[in-house]
């Protein structure tokens, strides 16, 4: 009797705690030049940049950036009709990687009112340094999914132990494209108004998700 050859892909996912979060920053005016649409955002980021490295140094912070600088014309639409005078804006993006998140929402509570100051989404993960070591755990995990997905096949058919012959990353072992689970950010926050202004940040876990399909063959 010829070896039984077994395919299957095995999963795995683990939880982890957040390591940081990530704020998205956006310093925008509008006016009616560009001079001063961009005085004003430059003027705005110098003061959050301040923040930044201040905090910076109390270790609150990973890392921060300011990494990119939008500015355009337009004529903006008004009561469904488009303006004939052209406004200009200015847009400077900033992320600061909080490793505190009291500090985080400290931040928060101050600038997010600020004129100009826009705040988008935060950003939940793991360190980027222990990621590596997270997803090997989860891949050991996916294995052993895998090799137990293949005995149980192979016990139902009387064909004894399985011999792995191949693991890879997803879909490559055979043609067809299926999605493969990926490593996923967890939600956003959760806020807590009361005792005066105040931010209590309630990250979901980061969820850490692998897929690998493996190969293995069964005698008699």
């Amino acid at each position: 009797m010829s070896p039984l050859e077994i395919t299957v892909r095995g999963r795995a996912e683990r939880q982890y705690r957040p390591e940081q979060g990530t704020a998205v920053l956006t310093a925008a005016f509008t006016e009616s030049t560009s001079e001063a649409a961009h005085a004003k955002a430059l003027e705005l980021q110098s003061d959050v940049v301040a923040e930044l490295t201040r905090l910076d140094e109390t270790d609150a912070l990973n890392t921060w950036h300011a990494n990119d600088i939008h500015v355009f014309g337009h004529r903006p639409w008004i009561d469904g009709k488009q303006a004939a005078q052209i406004v200009y804006t200015t847009r400077i993006a900033m992320t600061a990687e909080f490793l505190d998140f009291e500090a985080l929402a400290a931040f928060l509570v101050e600038w997010a009112g600020r004129d100009g100051l826009e705040v988008g989404r935060i950003m939940w993960d793991v360190l980027a340094e222990n990621r590596p070591r997270y997803e090997a755990t989860v891949r050991r995990d996916a294995v052993r999914d895998a090799v137990a997905k293949a005995q149980a096949y192979a016990d139902a058919v009387g064909r004894g132990t399985v011999t792995a012959v191949a693991l890879a990353d997803p879909d490559m072992l055979r043609a067809g494209p299926e999605p493969s689970p990926a490593p996923m950010m967890a939600r956003a926050m959760s806020a807590d108004a009361g005792g005066g202004p105040s931010l209590e940040l309630r990250p979901d876990d980061v969820v850490i998700a692998v897929a690998v399909d493996a190969r293995f063959t069964a005698g008699d």
